[in-house]
């Protein structure tokens, strides 16, 4: 597994598809976490402060991302967002589909590579 902090895009930037947006006057972010912006889930690139502009990885080909404790995935098995947590999980329900497992991780991981993609 990857060990460098931060967004963990494993394919070139300027291939992965981002939008900016701006946190609120109370909201941080860092950089690899993952968010929803509107209707919208991604991973952010940068560490961002309150009240700041922000770039947001909506799909990308291969990008790492944290995965719930506790769950397994093989290659190719669906990834949903779970809001609350902000993490990657196999669980569908209450949670919005937002890519594929590239490889299989099991329940101590904490990360796994996924192709994010925009299923709406």
């Amino acid at each position: 597994m990857v060990t460098e902090s931060g967004l963990k895009l494993r394919t070139k930037l300027e291939s992965a598809k981002t939008l900016v947006a701006e946190t609120d006057g109370t909201t941080t972010h860092s950089a690899g976490e993952m968010v929803v912006v509107g209707d919208t889930i991604g991973v952010v690139v940068e560490d961002v402060a309150e009240s700041s502009e922000f770039v947001l990885v909506y799909e990308a080909e291969k990008i790492v991302a944290p995965k719930a404790a506790g769950v397994s995935l093989g290659a190719g098995d669906k990834v949903y967002f779970d809001v609350s947590e902000g993490e990657v999980t196999s669980v569908g329900t209450g949670n919005a589909l937002c890519g594929r497992a590239l490889e299989a991780v099991g329940t101590s991981d904490d990360e796994v590579l996924i192709d994010l993609m925009v299923l709406a």
